[in-house]
């Protein structure tokens, strides 16, 4: 059942740890169009979009022996697309929100925890996207985070 996947559960605790940031607004699943950002009221903003890719097996880990356990390893990429509005200092927002942003999926112990298999993944890795967005009076940048986690061969 999607419901319960490993994939589903480390979605819905990025998108819940995000919430519990003071600076973000608005957290949803999908990323929003350019001319869907007019349809947000100004304290909706900031808005961080979580999306989610599928998981790509790591072939190092979920080879013959670990399949024969019915254990795969698998990174899972996901999108952060934040959006805020600042036609004045928009390099300090986008510096104080990815700092944020940054601290607090590092150090979730919900997704990442020593005694795995209590957290959901293994590990995360962050990569912020270099290109920045600044389209008066929006900024908007984009971190990808790879999760590493175990799942079954019953699902993802």
């Amino acid at each position: 059942m999607a419901v319960d996947s490993r994939r589903e559960l480390i979605l819905k605790a990025v998108k819940d740890v995000l919430e519990s940031l003071p600076a973000i607004r608005t957290v949803e699943r999908t990323r929003p169009s350019f001319a869907d950002l007019g349809n947000y009221a100004d304290t909706q903003l900031p808005l961080i979009a979580v999306v989610g890719g599928l998981p790509k097996p790591d072939p190092k880990w979920s080879g013959r022996v670990h399949q024969t356990a019915g254990v795969i390893i698998s990174d899972l990429s996901v999108e952060l697309v934040c959006y805020a509005m600042d036609n004045v200092t928009p390099d300090s927002t986008i510096s104080n929100l990815m700092d944020d942003i940054w601290t607090k999926v590092y150090s979730d112990p919900l997704l990442i925890t020593d005694d795995y298999p209590d957290g959901l993944a293994l590990r995360v890795e962050i990569t912020p996207e270099s290109q920045v967005g600044i389209w008066d009076p929006y900024v908007v940048f984009k971190l990808v985070c790879v999760y590493k986690y175990q799942h079954s061969m019953g699902g993802i």
